[in-house]
C-alpha cells in the first residue's frame, strides 16, 4: 500500500507509461542494466537457511494465518480498538522474523516484478485502506512486469462490487536508506484514475513531488508490512 496522500480517491494505469522524470534510477539499480527478477525473497537473506530459519517460516505461516483471522474481512476496517491491539501484537512478533535485511532494495530491484499482493490490514481509514464512502472493497498492489516499467513501478487497485467499479494509483518507490527506524522507500505518486466495468472514466495526474514515505518493517516470500510517514500500517499478503 502507499504511503497516505491527502487525495479524494486513490488507486492506475495499464498501458500507461510512468513519466520518464518520475522514473529515477535507485543505487540498488545500475543504469543500462535490465532489472533482474531474483530467485525468491529468501535467497537474499544475510545468511544462509539453516534450522533456525526454518522454525521462524514456520512461526511466520502460523502468525500470517493469525493475522489474517484477526483483521477480518473488511482489511481492518471495522475493528474495534481492542481488536487493534490484538493485531499490533502479531505484526510485532511477525516483524521480528523478517528473513531479509534488504528490505527496501527487493522492491526495486526487479525482486517484486509482476508480483501481486492483497491488503490484509490496516489501521488506515484513507482510500488506501479500500473504504470509499460506506463502502469497503479488495485492495491490492500490483507490481509491474520486468519489462512493463521502470523498477519499483506499480499500481494500487481498490475494487468495489466485484470490480465492477475501481479505483487506482500508479506510484513508483526509490530506496532513500536506513536508519534506526529501518528501511525506507519514497513513493512518488504519478497518477489516480477511476474506471466502470473495465472502462476509464477520467484520470487525475498528482501535483508534481506529491509523495511520502514507507518503513519497511517485513518483507518475505508471503508477506509485507510497512509502515508510512502518517503513522498508519498496511500488511499485505502476495497472491499466487
Amino acid at each position: 500500500m502507499h504511503a497516505v496522500a491527502s487525495a479524494p480517491v486513490r488507486f492506475a494505469p495499464i498501458a500507461r507509461a510512468v513519466p520518464a522524470h518520475r522514473c529515477r534510477t535507485s543505487a540498488a539499480v545500475k543504469p543500462g542494466v535490465p532489472p533482474r527478477r531474483a530467485s525468491s525473497i529468501a535467497t537474499r537473506a544475510s545468511s544462509p537457511k539453516n534450522a533456525s530459519q526454518e522454525i521462524n517460516a514456520a512461526k511466520l505461516s502460523v502468525l500470517v494465518d493469525d493475522l489474517r483471522a484477526a483483521s477480518g474481512d473488511a482489511n481492518g476496517t471495522d475493528l474495534t480498538e481492542e481488536d487493534r491491539s490484538e493485531v499490533e501484537s502479531i505484526l510485532s512478533v511477525i516483524e521480528s522474523l523478517c528473513p531479509t535485511d534488504n528490505r527496501a532494495e527487493v522492491h526495486v530491484d526487479g525482486t517484486l516484478a509482476g508480483t501481486d499482493w492483497e491488503l490484509i490490514y490496516t489501521d488506515s481509514s484513507g482510500n488506501s485502506s479500500g473504504k470509499i464512502g460506506p463502502f469497503v472493497g479488495k485492495v491490492k498492489q500490483v507490481f509491474k512486469p520486468a519489462n512493463g516499467g521502470c523498477p519499483g513501478t506499480y499500481t494500487n487497485v481498490v475494487e468495489l462490487f466485484g470490480g465492477v467499479f475501481t479505483v487506482k494509483l500508479d506510484a513508483v518507490a526509490e530506496v532513500v536508506g536506513k536508519d534506526e527506524a529501518g528501511d525506507k522507500l519514497k513513493v512518488t505518486f504519478v497518477d489516480t484514475s477511476v474506471w466502470v466495468l473495465g472502462s476509464e472514466l477520467f484520470r487525475k495526474p498528482f501535483p508534481e513531488g506529491r509523495s511520502g514515505t514507507w518503513v519497511m518493517k517485513h518483507v518475505s516470500e508471503t508477506l509485507r508490512v510497512l509502515r508510512t510517514n502518517q503513522g498508519n500500517v498496511f500488511a499485505l499478503g502476495r497472491v499466487e
